[in-house]
């Protein structure tokens, strides 16, 4: 065999003679880098940049092309990390048979160069494989029209072999810089030498309690949406602190606590058990923590976009109650533009009913004048002190003809609806007194509040004539009214009629009079909803891969370092029933204490995220309650799939 062909012979070899360790590697590598193709082909489609909300859903998949982006590199280095340092003793002993140091680079960088094109060349094949398939699934969740055709994205699969090249050329950097430090005995010796048992740091645990409550306190705390929003990256953080402070130290002092309880510790299965973690803590703290805040982060993340596409219909009809909402200015808005009169405008809405074959079950209609206000004291003003809040007027006249129940009104008499606000019996509207006379329970609802909103004062006072209006508009100094004439429609027909009609109306109505549709909006939202929906179970599955991949690896880990441990056991006389049961008391420890904690972060963070989704008008904490417990029944089934594997794994490498 000439020299030339040696090493990428040797390296070849190597991996398939490792394949327990490269084969999880290679899978890992190769599913990212699918995801990441996927994601990029997505993002760069025609097929998504021609559909109705195109720019959702592109912004959606960049945001998720950058966070696959770092989290490969994450999880590629940790694999590698974890790879290499399983072989340090086959290095090692290379090393002691005649190859310098130079020659074990130039393996490494063959290896390197082998999983790189088996890893790139799968990923992007299995990538293209299934991305019509994901981009089909995308639009049937976003509920936009099917489309046939194939593409392959030449600009994403350049993107992923450039990613991944520069991940694998890390990995190797990182490689080489290790075994130039090391000597051949330490490569040697690496996987005997047992780790002292850790000291309890307790002021880590300190730490963690305080980091962790702090976190889970700002949750129970707060007390809106802006608020939670302001907050919620700094619980994030305070919780991360926490969970890791508290595996990396509070672990050792709860197992130092198990061994001085001698009925507990002085059992077969106990004491073995609590004896090998004890020693091993301090490597397996971080691993515990990753895999608690990975099962987090699917909880959360899973469950939260679930409970937003749930939901999607019932907050389309909360901010979009009628089918059709035109919205006619009263006043001259500057652009030089011949606004039509209320009277010339209904007369297209109902022309356009004839024409289309339409009937109304619910026709109303009404003019407003609304701004922004101060309140402060007894006195709603328009000066920049006091509670900011939004005022809507309507004449007693206009809210008859919505409710069929006309109220009769002095001048000084009005009906309030507030919310945010309790005004007194008697307030001030500028320097005009107004007596309540009756306090409504709900307001005039109207299409077009904002998808993500903040909470503020409204206040709707319903007047006694046109003549009041004027003089509660003449109480502000400058011009901040806007008046509107609005007409609302709830209309018969299929959905697609019902649309049809407002894209008709839309053609007939004149320059400045705006049509607002139910049936529109509701593309774009389940357009919105359906991305974060598909988005949230895309990264899902990747914190799920990462998250079996730390096991499987933690399990072979250990499994090796406790052969020999559980073979001096036999000699000792430690029956096979006796072992079986105490690795069992290990291994369920160490898997299922994560998930235990990532359910308590979950349970923590519900009054925070319940908070956050009220800026996207989900009032329901129940509905989120109910797709968290889903979403934890469904994960533990995972988990339990794989904590059932890899045990197996584990159980076949200590026998």
């Amino acid at each position: 065999m000439r020299k030339s062909g040696f090493f990428p012979r040797l390296a070849l070899v190597n991996l398939l003679r490792n394949g327990r360790y490269y084969g999880p590697y290679l899978l890992s590598c190769g599913g990212t880098a699918a995801m990441y193709y996927i994601l990029c082909y997505l993002t760069d489609s025609q097929i998504v940049a021609s559909v109705r909300g195109a720019g959702y859903l592109q912004s959606l998949m960049y945001l998720g092309c950058i966070v696959v982006a770092l989290f490969s590199a994450a999880l590629l280095l940790y694999a590698n990390s974890f790879v290499m340092k399983r072989r340090r003793r086959e290095l090692g002993l290379y090393n002691i048979l005649g190859l310098e140091k130079r020659h074990i680079a130039l393996l490494c960088l063959w290896e390197t160069a082998y999983c790189a094109c088996i890893s790139i060349a799968g990923g992007i094949a299995v990538g293209v494989l299934f991305s019509k398939l994901t981009l089909l699934l995308l639009l049937q969740i976003a509920q936009l029209p099917v489309e046939f055709g194939f593409e392959i994205s030449s600009k994403g699969m350049v993107s992923t072999a450039s990613l991944f090249a520069v991940l694998f050329a890390l990995t190797l950097v990182y490689n080489l810089f290790h075994v130039g430090r090391s000597r051949p005995v330490e490569l040697l010796r690496s996987n005997s030498m047992g780790e002292q048992e850790p000291r309890t740091k307790w002021l880590l645990v300190v730490l963690g309690l305080m980091t962790l409550g702090g976190g889970y306190i700002l949750s129970w705390k707060v007390q809106n949406p802006v608020e939670a929003l302001v907050l919620f990256f700094l619980a994030v953080v305070l919780v991360m602190i926490g969970t890791y402070c508290l595996f990396t130290a509070g672990s050792v002092a709860v197992l130092k606590a198990l061994r001085a309880n001698p009925g507990y510790y002085y059992q077969t299965r106990h004491f073995t058990a609590v004896a090998g973690l004890l020693h091993r803590m301090k490597q397996n703290a971080i691993g515990l923590a990753n895999i608690c805040i990975l099962s987090t982060m699917v909880l959360v993340t899973v469950s939260t976009t679930i409970t937003l596409y749930q939901s999607c219909e019932e907050t389309l009809n909360q901010m979009y109650p009628y089918d059709v909402q035109v919205v006619q200015p009263l006043t001259d808005s500057g652009e030089s533009i011949a606004l039509p009169t209320p009277e010339e405008t209904l007369d297209v809405v109902e022309n356009a009913l004839s024409a289309c074959g339409r009937t109304a079950s619910h026709f109303s209609y009404y003019a407003q004048a609304e701004s922004w206000f101060d309140y402060s004291g007894n006195t709603i003003q328009w000066e920049n002190t006091g509670i900011p809040g939004r005022l809507r007027l309507v004449t007693a006249e206009d809210y008859g003809r919505i409710t069929g129940d006309p109220p009769d009104l002095a001048d000084d008499q009005v009906l309030v609806c507030t919310e945010g606000l309790d005004l007194p019996d008697t307030f001030y509207v500028g320097s005009l007194p107004c007596h309540i006379a009756q306090r409504l329970g709900t307001g005039l609802p109207v299409n077009g509040s904002a998808i993500i909103s903040s909470e503020y004062v409204s206040v709707l006072l319903v007047v006694a004539n046109e003549a009041v209006v004027q003089e509660i508009l003449a109480q502000s100094s400058e011009d901040i009214f806007s008046q509107e004439f609005l007409i609302q429609l709830n209309l018969d027909g299929t959905e697609d009629e019902k649309l049809s009609y407002a894209e008709y109306l839309l053609e007939k109505t004149g320059e400045g009079v705006s049509v607002n549709s139910h049936q529109d909006n509701a593309i774009d939202l389940y357009t919105m909803y359906g991305g974060f929906l598909f988005l949230g179970i895309f990264l899902g599955l990747l914190f799920l891969l990462a998250t079996a991949l730390i096991i499987y690896y933690k399990q072979i880990s250990e499994g090796y370092e406790d052969q020999r441990r559980y073979q001096i056991l036999r000699q000792v006389g430690m029956t096979d029933r006796e072992i079986q049961a105490s690795i069992h008391t290990q291994i369920l420890l160490v898997f299922f204490l994560p998930l235990g904690i990532a359910g308590l972060h979950t349970a923590a963070a519900y009054p925070m995220v319940s908070k956050l989704l009220e800026l996207f008008q989900l009032t329901s904490p129940a509905r989120y309650a109910l797709c968290t417990a889903g979403t934890l029944m469904v994960f533990c089934a995972v988990y339990a799939l794989v904590y059932g594997l890899t045990a197996r794994v584990y159980r076949r490498i200590v026998s």
